[in-house]
């Protein structure tokens, strides 16, 4: 038989009876031609022949052939290479035409074997990596992907300033990098050794191969890394990186690859990873598995990077623009929160104020413009020094409002709005003047009673420019709190307003008790504990000293 593909018969003692000059040619052959008489397993015996001697063994009781059998073999080449094989097998009749024998022809399907393997842990990568904007969670998720389909221990360590978010600026050859661990993964079949895990920070030493090709963006590839002695991992790297390397090497791990994570040419950190006795060395066809897996979860943990930076100054112009502190005011006692959405990097619209009036008198504001960007904040500030300037005029609230109207109107174009609830206090009198422009119902809240809404006008949201407010005067009761709050409060994308107005008063309800600052906490803990939109709450207790 003149083929190119490798071909063998075999006889019902499954030795082979006859084998072409392909099956010669296979790399891990071991005895050039010499094959008849032989096992599988005597003439390649880098092959996982189990699976085919089995095969072959049904084939030649029941007499059905076999055409879908994929096998694999240690590739002659590199240390921890596969080749990998499809199989078909059939009955033929041996010489002397009454016994059956068995025909195994094999062709090589290394390389879409290794494609496939790319493209599924690529399908993979792209599923599980960049679900969050958090940094350290896009790392343990580049490490979900990585243990167990690509290596038994994985670890990731990133530059300080990709954990917090700074700029990233290029590294000098001859300068050292601080680097933190901030994700790990072992394979449940070992236990990760303290010497191992125990080591958070590490310094690389410039002097070291392993710094000089990290800052240069190339990997570390040790395919026979637990045969090195001690002073050739001594070479490799010195001080943290040195130790952590000792103890993987004693805890089984025979080889190693790190790679480097770079996002725009500039690097932030690095992954390493290891296989533990039982699994082969890794190859070059992982390496390249490795650094493309690094290189796509590079450009999640870059974003992630970004939306802190971006989210860190979001936040100090946020706080910027709101009060540092408020005012002790005779007669109430006050407590507030401002808490920004988990889920946006983008500076929002709500503000709170407290602002004393005449002797005796104080207002109470909080407002939300609509919009997650600069330009609600924009709005929002100027908002906030409108309200206080238009408030020592001491007008009624129906018109701050409508002055408010006016001045949203001129500020934004008619895609923006904000609303707006406005109320004055009297100590003398204990009464509460309210208006609203658009805004949720105030609350109050009094020990031993349900909490309930105040029935107020819902008056329209400032920027119409001709809007009308109505106010309402009430007194609440000795130990009442008045609740003032944004929408973020009580909407949800799982749940009506309805819903959470429901949930607001139950919980109000039952915390009816606690002191201001108390019942804000608890308020925001059973209602969002991870918000997704802003939220600004301000209470007042009547009847403090």
């Amino acid at each position: 038989m003149q083929s190119p593909l490798p071909a063998v018969i075999f006889d019902e003692k499954l030795q082979v009876a006859w084998a072409n000059e392909a099956a010669g040619t296979i790399s891990c052959a071991s005895v050039g031609g010499q094959w008849r008489g032989r096992t599988l397993a005597e003439v390649l015996p880098c092959m996982d022949v189990g699976p085919i001697e089995r095969s072959l063994r049904g084939v030649l009781d029941t007499g059905r052939p076999v055409t879908d059998l994929e096998v694999s073999c240690q590739a002659g080449d590199e240390p921890g290479g596969q080749r990998f094989w499809s199989c078909v097998q059939f009955p033929i009749k041996g010489p002397e035409g009454d016994r059956a024998w068995v025909a195994h022809i094999m062709w090589d399907i290394t390389e879409r074997a290794r494609d496939q393997r790319r493209h599924a842990l690529a399908d993979l990568a792209s599923a599980r990596i960049g679900t969050t904007l958090d940094t350290r969670r896009t790392a343990e998720e580049l490490l979900e992907v990585a243990v167990p389909a690509l290596a038994d221990v994985a670890a990731v360590d990133l530059l300080t300033t990709v954990i917090e978010g700074d700029s990233l600026a290029r590294q000098a050859h001859d300068e050292s990098m601080l680097l933190q661990r901030v994700a790990i993964r072992w394979t449940r079949d070992f236990s990760a050794p303290a010497g191992y895990v125990g080591i958070k920070w590490l310094e690389t030493d410039p002097a070291k191969p392993y710094h000089q090709r990290l800052v240069v963006g190339l990997p570390t590839f040790v395919a026979e890394f637990g045969g090195l002695s001690a002073q050739q991992i001594k070479d490799l790297d010195s001080g943290a990186g040195l130790r952590r390397m000792l103890a993987a090497q004693a805890a089984g791990a025979h080889s190693m690859i790190v790679v480097p994570l770079i996002a725009r040419g500039v690097i932030m950190g690095m992954v390493v990873l290891y296989r533990l006795s039982g699994s082969p060395p890794f190859s070059q066809a992982d390496l390249a598995l490795a650094s493309d897996l690094v290189a796509r979860a590079a450009v999640s943990i870059d974003n992630a990077r970004l939306y802190t930076r971006e989210r860190a100054s979001a936040l100090a112009l946020q706080h910027g623009l709101l009060p540092r502190r408020i005012p002790e005011v005779p007669g109430l006692e006050l407590a507030y929160r401002y808490v920004p959405a988990e889920t946006a990097a983008e500076v929002g619209g709500d503000w709170f104020d407290v602002i004393t009036l005449s002797p005796g008198r104080c207002a109470l504001v909080v407002g939300d413009v609509t919009g997650h960007d600069m330009r609600a904040a924009s709005l929002m500030g100027q908002l906030r020094i409108a309200t206080r300037t238009l408030a020592t005029l001491d007008l009624a609230p129906t018109d701050i409002l409508t002055r408010l109207d006016q001045v949203t109107a001129d500020l934004t174009d008619e895609e923006t709005s904000a609303t707006c609830v406005y109320a004055v206090h009297d100590a003398r009198t204990g009464e509460w003047d309210i208006a609203r422009a658009g805004h949720p119902l105030p609350a109050v809240a009094r020990p031993g009673h349900d909490a309930a809404f105040l029935d107020l006008p819902p008056g329209t949201p400032l920027g119409v420019g001709v809007g009308r407010y109505e106010a309402v005067r009430v007194r609440l009761p000795w130990e009442s709190t008045l609740v003032l709050y944004t929408d973020g409060l009580v909407e949800s994308r799982t749940a009506d307003l309805g819903t959470g107005m429901a949930r607001l008063a139950a919980t109000l309800t039952e915390n009816a008790a606690l002191a201001p600052c108390q019942a804000c906490d608890s308020l925001l803990a059973a209602l969002a504990p991870r918000p997704a939109d802003d939220i600004a709450v301000l209470m007042a207790r009547c009847g403090a000293a």
